[in-house]
């Protein structure tokens, strides 16, 4: 089960998948899945504002989609991978952000 919730915890997305299946390859659809209606005439918002997950969905893929899309993110990066930025010689890490209005995506497995 794959889930994208509002910053509440109110589910917006729901996959299910086989229990084998990885959560990153779901980025997307889960993503691409959220239908918020609108208080007045016209079609549903379908963009997040901004979108904080884990080190699991931290994928170049995942970066590039949600650039396209105009989403900002919030995803730490995992320890050899800012361990080779840094060795390059960039500074390395991402700078803290206030969490508001965030959706949140998660795998769950049931059972």
């Amino acid at each position: 089960m794959h889930l994208a919730v509002e910053q509440a915890q109110k589910p917006m997305s729901l996959v299910i998948t086989a229990g084998q299946r990885g959560d990153s390859p779901q980025f997307q659809v889960v993503l691409g899945r959220i239908r918020v209606p609108r208080p007045g005439p016209g079609r549903p918002r379908t963009r997040p504002d901004k979108v904080r997950a884990d080190k699991a969905h931290g994928s170049r893929a995942n970066r590039a989609y949600l650039r396209k899309r105009g989403i900002r993110c919030t995803i730490p990066e995992k320890r050899d991978q800012t361990a080779n930025r840094r060795k390059r010689g960039s500074c390395g890490g991402r700078p803290p952000h206030a969490f508001s209005h965030v959706i949140i995506v998660v795998g769950c497995r049931a059972g």
